[in-house]
Protein backbone atom coordinates (compact mmCIF):
# COMPACT_ATOMS: atom_id res chain seq x y z
CA UNK A 1 0.00 0.00 0.00
CA UNK A 2 2.68 2.24 0.93
CA UNK A 3 4.09 1.58 -2.50
CA UNK A 4 1.34 2.12 -4.53
CA UNK A 5 0.99 5.81 -2.65
CA UNK A 6 4.71 6.40 -3.30
CA UNK A 7 4.11 5.65 -7.00
CA UNK A 8 1.12 7.66 -7.41
CA UNK A 9 2.96 10.56 -5.63
CA UNK A 10 5.97 10.62 -7.95
CA UNK A 11 3.65 10.47 -10.72
CA UNK A 12 2.17 13.81 -10.08
CA UNK A 13 5.07 15.45 -8.91
CA UNK A 14 6.80 14.39 -12.21
CA UNK A 15 3.30 15.82 -14.01
CA UNK A 16 3.77 18.41 -12.41
CA UNK A 17 7.59 19.48 -13.40
CA UNK A 18 6.13 18.41 -16.89
CA UNK A 19 3.15 21.13 -16.64
CA UNK A 20 5.57 23.83 -15.70
CA UNK A 21 8.64 23.33 -17.93
CA UNK A 22 5.66 23.67 -21.01
CA UNK A 23 4.74 26.69 -19.59
CA UNK A 24 8.40 28.31 -19.34
CA UNK A 25 8.75 27.07 -23.08
CA UNK A 26 5.88 29.00 -24.37
CA UNK A 27 7.16 31.70 -22.31
CA UNK A 28 10.28 31.99 -23.86
CA UNK A 29 9.06 31.20 -27.42
CA UNK A 30 6.37 34.12 -27.46
CA UNK A 31 9.51 36.47 -25.65
CA UNK A 32 12.16 35.29 -28.93
CA UNK A 33 9.06 36.15 -31.46
CA UNK A 34 8.67 39.56 -30.03
CA UNK A 35 12.14 39.83 -29.77
CA UNK A 36 12.53 38.90 -33.64
CA UNK A 37 9.60 41.25 -34.32
CA UNK A 38 11.16 44.38 -32.62
CA UNK A 39 14.51 43.67 -34.59
CA UNK A 40 13.01 43.66 -37.59
CA UNK A 41 11.02 47.02 -36.70
CA UNK A 42 14.63 48.36 -36.35
CA UNK A 43 15.56 46.60 -39.30
CA UNK A 44 13.22 48.51 -41.42
CA UNK A 45 13.38 51.98 -39.90
CA UNK A 46 17.01 51.93 -40.52
CA UNK A 47 16.66 50.95 -43.65
CA UNK A 48 14.26 53.75 -44.37
CA UNK A 49 16.87 56.17 -42.80
CA UNK A 50 20.12 54.75 -45.04
CA UNK A 51 17.79 55.59 -48.06
CA UNK A 52 16.95 58.79 -46.98
CA UNK A 53 20.55 59.50 -46.63
CA UNK A 54 19.99 60.01 -42.88
CA UNK A 55 22.69 57.19 -42.53
CA UNK A 56 25.81 57.41 -43.95
CA UNK A 57 29.47 56.34 -42.83
CA UNK A 58 31.96 58.66 -42.70
CA UNK A 59 34.63 59.22 -45.85
CA UNK A 60 37.54 59.89 -43.23
CA UNK A 61 38.02 57.54 -40.32
CA UNK A 62 36.78 58.64 -37.13
CA UNK A 63 39.23 56.70 -34.29
CA UNK A 64 38.51 55.87 -30.69
CA UNK A 65 41.19 57.32 -28.28
CA UNK A 66 42.50 53.41 -27.38
CA UNK A 67 42.37 52.43 -31.38
CA UNK A 68 45.33 50.61 -33.04
CA UNK A 69 46.34 49.62 -36.60
CA UNK A 70 46.99 47.14 -37.94
CA UNK A 71 50.72 46.99 -39.79
CA UNK A 72 50.00 44.81 -42.93
CA UNK A 73 53.43 46.15 -44.24
CA UNK A 74 56.52 48.19 -44.10
CA UNK A 75 54.36 51.75 -44.37
CA UNK A 76 51.18 50.28 -44.83
CA UNK A 77 48.45 49.87 -41.65
CA UNK A 78 44.90 49.20 -41.83
CA UNK A 79 42.23 50.81 -39.53
CA UNK A 80 39.23 49.28 -38.26
CA UNK A 81 36.02 51.46 -37.15
CA UNK A 82 32.59 49.70 -35.92
CA UNK A 83 29.49 50.81 -36.45
CA UNK A 84 26.51 49.39 -33.60
CA UNK A 85 29.38 47.53 -32.15
CA UNK A 86 28.42 44.21 -30.22
CA UNK A 87 25.08 44.24 -31.76
CA UNK A 88 23.41 41.82 -34.54
CA UNK A 89 23.99 45.03 -36.68
CA UNK A 90 27.68 45.35 -36.04
CA UNK A 91 29.61 46.92 -39.00
CA UNK A 92 33.08 47.11 -39.16
CA UNK A 93 34.48 50.01 -41.22
CA UNK A 94 38.03 49.58 -43.33
CA UNK A 95 40.67 52.01 -43.83
CA UNK A 96 43.94 52.06 -45.14
CA UNK A 97 47.08 54.43 -44.84
CA UNK A 98 49.91 54.08 -46.95
CA UNK A 99 53.10 56.25 -45.92
CA UNK A 100 50.20 57.78 -43.56
CA UNK A 101 48.05 58.68 -46.54
CA UNK A 102 44.61 57.53 -45.78
CA UNK A 103 43.37 56.23 -49.15
CA UNK A 104 40.25 57.11 -50.49
CA UNK A 105 37.22 55.14 -51.36
CA UNK A 106 38.22 54.46 -55.17
CA UNK A 107 40.24 52.13 -55.72
CA UNK A 108 38.66 48.23 -56.25
CA UNK A 109 41.95 47.22 -54.99
CA UNK A 110 45.31 48.07 -54.55
CA UNK A 111 48.65 45.91 -53.85
CA UNK A 112 51.69 47.83 -52.00
CA UNK A 113 54.92 45.53 -51.13
CA UNK A 114 53.54 43.19 -52.33
CA UNK A 115 50.21 43.16 -49.76
CA UNK A 116 46.44 43.10 -51.58
CA UNK A 117 43.86 45.19 -50.37
CA UNK A 118 40.16 45.01 -51.95
CA UNK A 119 37.48 47.11 -51.14
CA UNK A 120 33.80 45.78 -49.83
CA UNK A 121 30.07 47.11 -50.28
CA UNK A 122 27.77 46.06 -47.63
CA UNK A 123 24.27 45.12 -48.88
CA UNK A 124 23.07 44.84 -45.02
CA UNK A 125 23.36 46.61 -41.64
CA UNK A 126 26.29 44.24 -40.48
CA UNK A 127 29.43 42.78 -42.39
CA UNK A 128 32.65 44.58 -43.07
CA UNK A 129 33.22 47.56 -45.94
CA UNK A 130 35.49 49.28 -46.97
CA UNK A 131 39.69 48.24 -47.92
CA UNK A 132 40.51 44.74 -46.20
CA UNK A 133 43.69 42.41 -46.54
CA UNK A 134 42.87 40.16 -49.48
CA UNK A 135 45.48 37.63 -50.29
CA UNK A 136 43.77 36.97 -53.42
CA UNK A 137 44.80 41.00 -54.90
CA UNK A 138 48.12 40.98 -56.63
CA UNK A 139 50.69 42.65 -58.98
CA UNK A 140 50.22 41.71 -62.43
CA UNK A 141 52.62 38.93 -63.88
CA UNK A 142 53.02 39.87 -66.77
CA UNK A 143 55.41 42.71 -67.40
CA UNK A 144 54.97 45.86 -70.10
CA UNK A 145 57.30 48.33 -71.07
CA UNK A 146 59.70 50.58 -68.48
CA UNK A 147 59.06 53.51 -66.64
CA UNK A 148 60.02 56.24 -69.23
CA UNK A 149 61.78 59.45 -67.83
CA UNK A 150 58.47 61.27 -67.77
CA UNK A 151 56.94 58.41 -65.93
CA UNK A 152 59.42 58.80 -62.71
CA UNK A 153 58.86 62.44 -63.11
CA UNK A 154 55.05 62.58 -62.95
CA UNK A 155 55.32 59.50 -60.39
CA UNK A 156 52.48 57.29 -61.68
CA UNK A 157 52.16 55.00 -64.94
CA UNK A 158 48.36 53.88 -66.46
CA UNK A 159 49.03 50.23 -67.43
CA UNK A 160 47.19 46.70 -66.96
CA UNK A 161 50.99 45.44 -67.61
CA UNK A 162 53.58 45.97 -64.57
CA UNK A 163 56.35 47.90 -66.02
CA UNK A 164 59.80 46.40 -66.06
CA UNK A 165 62.34 47.24 -63.37
CA UNK A 166 59.26 49.01 -61.19
CA UNK A 167 60.51 50.26 -57.81
CA UNK A 168 59.13 47.91 -55.28
CA UNK A 169 57.55 50.85 -53.35
CA UNK A 170 55.27 51.40 -56.27
CA UNK A 171 51.88 50.67 -55.74
CA UNK A 172 49.58 49.03 -58.18
CA UNK A 173 45.68 50.53 -57.95
CA UNK A 174 42.82 49.44 -60.14
CA UNK A 175 39.74 51.11 -60.06
CA UNK A 176 36.48 50.62 -62.30
CA UNK A 177 37.51 50.52 -65.87
CA UNK A 178 41.24 50.88 -65.19
CA UNK A 179 44.77 50.84 -63.54
CA UNK A 180 47.91 52.41 -62.73
CA UNK A 181 51.17 52.17 -61.08
CA UNK A 182 52.23 55.15 -58.45
CA UNK A 183 54.85 56.20 -56.47
CA UNK A 184 53.61 56.35 -52.66
CA UNK A 185 54.42 60.15 -52.14
CA UNK A 186 52.07 60.52 -55.30
CA UNK A 187 48.84 58.55 -54.36
CA UNK A 188 47.23 61.49 -53.38
CA UNK A 189 48.49 63.96 -56.67
CA UNK A 190 47.10 60.79 -58.38
CA UNK A 191 43.79 60.71 -56.72
CA UNK A 192 43.43 64.70 -57.50
CA UNK A 193 44.42 64.22 -61.12
CA UNK A 194 42.26 61.35 -62.02
CA UNK A 195 39.15 62.50 -60.31
CA UNK A 196 37.62 58.82 -59.61
CA UNK A 197 34.11 58.49 -58.47
CA UNK A 198 33.79 57.08 -54.52
CA UNK A 199 32.92 53.76 -54.39
CA UNK A 200 29.96 53.23 -52.11
CA UNK A 201 30.12 51.51 -48.32
CA UNK A 202 26.41 51.08 -48.35
CA UNK A 203 24.10 49.78 -51.30
CA UNK A 204 24.67 48.37 -54.12
CA UNK A 205 27.98 47.62 -55.09
CA UNK A 206 29.56 48.20 -58.40
CA UNK A 207 31.00 44.89 -59.45
CA UNK A 208 28.81 41.50 -57.44
CA UNK A 209 26.11 40.88 -55.45
CA UNK A 210 27.94 41.78 -51.44
CA UNK A 211 25.12 39.54 -49.86
CA UNK A 212 27.61 36.76 -50.04
CA UNK A 213 29.60 38.71 -47.87
CA UNK A 214 29.98 36.44 -44.10
CA UNK A 215 28.53 38.62 -41.21
CA UNK A 216 31.49 40.41 -39.36
CA UNK A 217 33.04 38.31 -36.71
CA UNK A 218 32.61 38.94 -33.21
CA UNK A 219 34.96 40.71 -31.14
Amino acid sequence: MKRKCFLVAATLLLFTLYLAGTVRALDSSADSDAAGEDFSAIEKELEKAIQEGKISIPSKPSFEEDAQPTVLCEGMSHWVTYSAKGTRSEARHGFIEIEGYTVPDVFTSLVYRGTGVTFSTRSYHWGNDGYWPDATAAMPGEEGPALSEKDKETGWKIAEKRPSGLPEDWVYVKWNDGSAFVAPDRLEDFVKKMKLPLIPREGSPLEKPLKELPPAEST
